[in-house]
């Protein structure tokens, strides 16, 4: 019997057993009931069990599922800030050219518009960026033929109608064995292009200036005979009617081929710069008259001169040639009338923010000189050669190409960047940064005296090791009454002083001479000789002065070719100097 059913028979009847014989059939019944109710029960507990263990299945693959999806969610959110972190710009496409997925840097470098970034429209996107390039057709064409074969590598270069330049690169894109896709990447070299042209130009400009570097100093020498023999025929001997014009002619010559070979060294940077401290707004004001009489009448001239100081160390003779180099080529631009622009200022470049493609210009304070004008312009493939020496633009015959590779020269050794920006029809703009200096007080540098010939009675040692010219300093100083003793290079010299027991006043000497340097005699001389007064003469210094013109700061120097009266000048200059002041 059911163990239920029995508890409650006991209670009312004692027994199970004392039950009435009339109940016994419903006592059956009931115990029928109870046995189902256990058995529905039983059934019932075994369908929540097996319910329970398919929940308990199901939450789990869920929270699997779950944990997978913020897994995928935190990979793609690293490979995202992964293409976004790059330099180059990333397209995936699909292998029908889909666009599937791009990073920052492609929409920043083909300056995509959002509307077609939101709609990943392959055609438009395809459509904005041919617009912007030089060779629309052939950029197709090449992406087609990528397409047309999916897995090979690819590599070419886009040329922008702006300038830039891209390096493009497609790879296949593989799952496994399987090629489903391209991956592109597009780096922007235009930097790089424009510093390895730059770099490229600077060492062919370094080589032509070390030739005409080392051309003009053994042209002076045979100038500085020239000029000297021929000044001495006019000056020694009664020289008239044809005989006298033929002796002004050479040394009209000399002058003109002196000036020629005072270019090269400008624009080689081999010249002596005697810098001072002062305003460019004072060369731009003082030329102002000049160069009215320079320029023609259709041409409107405007002069925008900064408020404040611009002060730079430099030559204030050779910036008027500069400046004038500058003005005649505007002139010559512009042969149907325009207008010309001088402008200075005060400039700070301030790190990488403060340049751009063109302005090559380091960071710190500058002063600014530009001229512009509004004449032909320079064509774009031109503009890089324009500071190229005998390099012009004008027609055969109308220019010698040395006046923009003087000023090259000139700004270069002075310290200081120029370049150029043109458009044809349009105009060109030449803008030069000098470093700007501290202003300084005192008695401007005068002009040489008129052309006399001092004398003097001192002793003199020459050191040169170019015969002819030695022979006529020698002959220049004896009829000015000096002592002269002459010395074929530097070795010479020394033992040639120290075998002389008297007073040697100067040392005139080459900068330039083989074993034993100008320099480095004049050195030697001043450890025996303290009081000994210094001339430096050459046509061509070398790296000597111009990477290091300290040296000059005690001593006088003379630039090749010189004439009789400039020589006997400096000499009698120096020898009056001591300790740097004249006496």
């Amino acid at each position: 019997m059911h163990k239920q059913l029995a508890r409650q028979l006991r209670r009312f009847f004692g027994s199970a057993s004392a039950v009435p014989e009339s109940l016994r059939p419903f006592v059956a019944a009931v115990e029928d009931a109870y046995r189902q109710a256990d058995d529905d029960r039983a059934m019932v507990e075994h369908s929540m069990e097996k319910v329970s263990r398919e929940l308990e299945d199901r939450f789990l693959k869920l929270r699997d599922a779950l944990g997978q999806r913020d897994e995928i969610n935190q990979t793609l959110s690293v490979l995202t800030a992964t293409l976004d972190s790059t330099a180059d710009g990333i397209l995936v496409t699909d292998s029908h050219g889909t666009i599937v997925r791009f990073n920052s840097k492609f929409a920043e470098l083909w300056r995509l518009p959002e509307t077609i970034l939101a709609s990943r429209d392959d055609n438009a996107a395809l459509e904005f960026v041919r617009q912007q390039l030089d060779a629309p057709e052939e950029f197709v064409r090449k992406v087609r033929e990528v397409y047309s074969q999916p897995d090979v590598e690819s590599f070419d270069t886009l040329q922008f109608k702006d300038g830039r330049t891209f390096e493009r690169y497609s790879l296949p894109q593989r799952i496994g064995d399987t090629t489903v896709g391209r991956v592109w990447s597009f780096r922007d070299v235009t930097e790089r292009r424009h510093m390895e042209a730059q770099l490229r130009q600077s060492q062919k400009m370094e080589a032509v200036g070390q030739l005409a570097g080392g051309v003009a100093h053994d042209f002076n020498n045979l100038l500085t005979v020239i000029q000297v023999h021929a000044q001495l025929l006019v000056d020694d001997a009664d020289v008239d009617g044809p005989l006298r014009r033929d002796l002004d002619e050479i040394l009209s010559a000399t002058r003109r081929a002196a000036d020629l070979t005072r270019q090269l060294l400008a624009f080689s940077r081999k010249q002596v710069l005697r810098s001072v401290v002062f305003d460019l707004n004072s060369v731009v004001t003082g030329m102002e008259p000049m160069i009215r009489r320079l320029i023609d009448e259709s041409i409107e001239i405007g002069t925008v001169c900064s408020t404040e100081p611009v002060i730079v160390s430099a030559d204030p003779g050779q910036m008027e040639l500069v400046l004038m180099n500058l003005v005649i080529n505007a002139r010559d631009a512009m042969p149907d009338g325009g207008r010309l622009v001088i402008e200075t200022a005060n400039i700070t470049i301030a790190g990488e923010a403060g340049r751009s493609a063109t302005i090559r210009t380091a960071p710190g304070d500058y002063a600014q000189l530009s001229v512009t004008d509004t004449g032909v312009g320079i064509p774009r493939d031109q503009i890089a050669r324009v500071f190229e020496p005998f390099f012009t633009t004008k027609e055969i015959g109308k220019g010698t190409g040395l006046g923009l590779s003087t000023l090259y020269g000139i700004v270069k050794q002075s310290g200081g960047y120029v370049w150029a920006e043109s458009e044809v029809g349009t105009g060109t703009t030449f803008t030069i940064h000098l470093p700007r200096a501290v202003p300084e007080t005192g008695v401007p540098e005068q002009p040489a005296s008129p052309s006399v010939r001092p004398r003097g009675c001192e002793t003199i040692l020459v050191a040169e090791d170019e015969g002819a010219v030695a022979s006529l300093i020698e002959r220049i100083l004896q009829n000015q009454g000096y002592t002269v003793f002459i010395a074929r290079n530097g070795k010479e010299a020394l033992s040639l002083a120290q075998r002389f027991p008297g007073r040697i006043d100067m040392l005139l000497t080459d900068v330039i001479m083989p074993e034993v340097s100008g320099r480095e005699l004049a050195e030697l001389m001043r450890v025996e000789r303290p009081d000994i007064r210094v001339l430096f003469i050459s046509g061509y210094t070398g790296q000597t002065i111009s990477s290091d013109g300290d040296f000059l700061a005690d001593s006088g120097f003379l630039q090749k070719p010189f004439t009789s009266s400039e020589l006997a000048q400096v000499v009698r200059a120096q020898l009056d100097t001591r300790d740097g002041s004249p006496t």
